[in-house]
């Protein structure tokens, strides 16, 4: 009966034992499994902090550029529109592209994309050449058919980022109506308006009828 006894008291021992042990086992992947979920968040929450930025990048450079276009393409339908704009980066512009042709506004312009808040807007600098016709940075000659813009945009706790391009007036055409020629002879170089002059010559007589011009071919 003793015997009984002392065999049902170790198989109990052992049972228990037993269960210990698999409650510690338990306890133990448990805290395996934390370690590791925390270490995944680490890992994974800065990639996905860099992919939100990425993407938040590619937006506002798409942007950035998009106004870049748009501003090229209204200067050469309206050269005149683009060289009334104040100077410098102390004057903010940027377009209404809703109409045709486009229009300058004065300011920043706010574009909403999914939740995030775009600014954007753009300044105009002169340009200056020198003797060589090369651009300069300082000295030289105002170019007033060449200007330099410079579109600037960003977005909330991004830096300033700035797309920038020399445009030039090059398909704008002007004809030039003189009717007048009472100055005589002397305008022999290039001129930006109308006078009442022309190039030196032989057997052009303009004193005969006032402000008109008569050439003799005998």
């Amino acid at each position: 009966m003793n015997q009984h006894k002392n065999l049902f008291s170790t198989f109990y021992f052992l049972l228990s034992a037993r269960g210990g042990q698999s409650l510690i086992e338990v306890l133990i992947a448990l805290l395996v499994g934390v370690i590791m979920i925390g270490a995944g968040a680490t890992i994974i929450a800065p990639v996905l902090r860099s992919n939100t930025q990425t993407l938040k990048s590619q937006v506002g450079t798409s942007l950035g550029k998009e106004l870049l276009d748009n501003v090229s393409v209204w200067s050469q339908g309206d050269w005149n529109g683009l060289l009334a704009l104040s100077t410098t980066s102390a004057n903010r512009y940027y377009l209404t592209t809703s109409t045709s042709p486009f229009s300058s506004v004065s300011g920043s312009e706010n574009l909403q994309v999914g939740t995030t808040t775009y600014t954007r807007y753009f300044y105009v600098d002169d340009v200056f050449r020198d003797a060589g016709n090369l651009i300069v940075t300082s000295g030289g000659n105002s170019d007033p058919s060449t200007k330099r813009v410079t579109v600037v945009y960003r977005w909330p706790q991004s830096a300033t980022n700035t797309l920038s391009t020399y445009l030039t007036r090059s398909r704008t055409s002007y004809i030039y109506s003189q009717t007048d020629w009472f100055g005589g002879p002397g305008q022999d170089t290039p001129v930006t308006s109308t006078n009442s002059k022309f190039s030196t010559s032989t057997k052009i007589y303009y004193t005969t009828s006032t402000g008109s011009i008569q050439i003799q071919f005998q």
